[in-house]
């Protein structure tokens, strides 16, 4: 998430910060105000390879290799050791609870490979009559599989979900310079009183009604959508697997 997104933050905030009217950009035909979506695409599908009109900061190419090359070691990193170590820690359990004398025994029933045991805790173990339990190798790593796939495309699909707030940004400023544009210059060109005193009005109702208000609905409603939807299935879904949402505090506890 950080390698990819955030570099994009970052690539936003540079771009903030960068003077395009500067001499020296003004000089160069190649300063200009990159596309910061085409950038992300060139990142996946030509790295190491970014064109001049593209170039934010010098190394851009190299930096954007490496981090590609950390969200690829990411993934079989969530996959692969949580199996790993649940096995590795299975098996020292066994290998404990058979030198302890009449308190626990390993059952295998035919049929069952090296990864399924079946451990059957005995009343001196001090676990009282608890069922057989079973650990597989093949169903935690299938699970895990599973949900190293759900993170992915839920990482890609929410974020991108989220640059809809940033498309009605851009919808908003480019109908602000339309109302600008129409509304107020075109009638002061004109150079008559009476259409610019219309063009002032329509203006004003245009803004308070299309921009401040149902640009401002249509933003809050995207946005509430989106915490729901995106925010909240990380805590609360159909399965009840999600955790309790604890919200940030800088009170200490009572019991702290």
């Amino acid at each position: 998430m950080c390698s990819i997104f955030g570099y994009l933050v970052l690539l936003i905030v540079v771009k903030w910060m960068t003077d395009w009217n500067s001499v020296e950009c003004q000089n160069d035909p190649n300063c200009q105000p990159p596309d910061l979506k085409a950038i992300l695409i060139g990142m996946f599908m030509s790295p190491g390879h970014v064109p001049p009109e593209n170039t934010l900061f010098r190394g851009q190419a190299v930096v954007q290799v490496i981090l590609l090359l950390l969200a690829l070691v990411c993934i079989p990193w969530m996959l692969l050791p949580r199996p790993l170590l649940l096995r590795r820690r299975h098996y020292h359990k066994i290998r404990y609870e058979s030198l302890v004398p009449s308190s626990s025994t390993e059952e295998h029933q035919p049929g069952d490979t090296d990864d399924t045991v079946f451990v059957k805790k005995g009343e001196g173990a001090g676990d009282g009559d608890k069922p057989e339990k079973e650990f597989n190798f093949q169903d935690i790593f299938v699970g895990q599989l599973i949900h190293t796939i759900e993170f992915v495309l839920g990482a890609v699909s929410n974020t991108a979900s989220y640059l809809r707030l940033w498309a009605l940004s851009l919808a908003h400023s480019e109908l602000s310079d339309v109302f600008l544009e129409k509304l107020i210059f075109f009638p002061l060109s004109s150079g008559n009183i009476v259409i610019v005193l219309v063009g002032f009005l329509v203006w004003i109702a245009a803004t308070l009604g299309v921009l401040m208000g149902m640009e401002s609905l249509s933003a809050f409603l995207h946005a509430l959508r989106l915490h729901w939807v995106e925010f909240q299935n990380k805590f609360y879904n159909i399965h009840g697997t999600g955790r309790k949402f604890i919200p940030l505090t800088l009170k200490r506890s009572e019991e702290e």
